[in-house]
């Protein structure tokens, strides 16, 4: 079955924006990806289930987000707002509510954005946070993930501060915070992803290495850590990045870099304990974002420092990876999105 795939990253060498390619999921097989749109340091998308892509840009001495529509063969540009000093870190759409978060790591603040049926973007509110860490790093509040709980919460990863807020977005122009989890001091958290069938999330902290385990309580928004495990064993020379869960809550993922590796873990079967089951390299460097293919029988990792794709086979049995064929050259790649 042939899957739709966008790549995008930074621009500072020989990267253009977003790119496209075609991924065949009987055979592992990538087409050469191609320029989609051409934008500024596009580090981040995300995509609407009608074909509207957000992303991260800069311009002139500006950031923020840029809507395009890609449903046709030459993307149109819908809106764009380059209001802020620099561009965000990451972005999230709602499409439940048809908002956008926005974590703006250099500005110490989440944005909440409504988009509109005709790719508008409505700005609703913000959040700021203070406070840093113990490392040269944490010097203040760095936020860098922002998405949703299960129950249609705002959730923040703080790198700077070591905290996890959850905000009540009932009313999106009027956030509400109801948890401000205090994380290990220098742990630094990054991104998180929640079980699909649990009460559980796994947070990946970068400077630290490590995965957290919590139990997420709904009723208080509440977040008790209950494990916490190793993603790679140096943490003066790795910094852990992304993670993902499998559709059947089984297996864990998590990428490192330094170390340039993929960690895969089993889930214990009630999702609060998990267990490392093999750590397989990259075969390139600085391994950012990943993402596991809609079939989940392959992964597909961009190496940023690098400049190429690597493409694993998954055994959806015993979630194990497998590093099929040469790398595929992309530049300066730090997303994958599959759509």
């Amino acid at each position: 079955m042939i899957e739709k795939v966008l790549f995008s990253g930074y621009t500072k060498k020989a990267g253009k924006g977003v790119y496209k390619a075609d991924f065949n999921s009987d055979n592992g097989e990538l087409t050469t990806p191609e320029v989609l749109v051409e934008l500024n340091g596009p580090t981040y998308i995300d995509v609407t289930n009608d074909l509207k892509l957000i992303a991260l840009a800069k311009k002139d001495d500006r950031g923020g987000i840029v809507i395009y529509d890609i449903n046709g063969d030459t993307p149109k540009l819908l809106d764009e707002d380059y209001s802020e000093e620099t561009s965000p870190s990451y972005v999230k759409f709602d499409a439940s509510r048809n908002l956008i978060f926005s974590a703006y790591f250099h500005l110490s603040k989440v944005k909440i954005d409504h988009l509109t049926d005709e790719g508008k973007i409505e700005h609703y509110s913000e959040v700021r946070f203070e406070g840093h860490g113990p490392r040269v790093e944490q010097d203040q509040s760095k936020p860098h993930f922002s998405a949703l709980t299960p129950d249609g919460k705002l959730i923040i990863c703080d790198y700077g501060a070591d905290r996890i807020y959850i905000y009540d977005i009932e009313d999106p122009q009027k956030p509400k915070l109801m948890n401000n989890y205090i994380a290990p001091a220098g742990y630094a958290p990054r991104h998180l992803v929640f079980n699909p069938t649990k009460p559980y999330v796994y947070v990946a902290c970068e400077l630290a290495s490590k995965i957290l385990v919590m139990e997420y309580n709904a009723q208080t928004a509440g977040l008790t850590l209950v494990d916490e495990v190793d993603a790679a064993k140096d943490e003066q020379k790795n910094t852990t990045a992304a993670i993902r869960i499998s559709k059947d809550g089984k297996f864990l993922y998590a990428s490192t870099r330094g170390a340039d590796t993929i960690v895969t873990f089993s889930v214990d079967k009630n999702g609060d304990r998990l267990k490392k089951l093999n750590t397989v390299s990259t075969n390139g460097k600085g391994p950012r974002d990943f993402d596991l293919d809609p079939s989940e029988k392959y992964v597909v990792v961009p190496n940023q420092d690098s400049d190429d794709l690597s493409i694993f086979k998954r055994n959806p049995n015993k979630g194990i990876l497998t590093k099929i064929g040469n790398n595929i050259s992309i530049p300066e790649c730090t997303c994958v999105h599959f759509i």
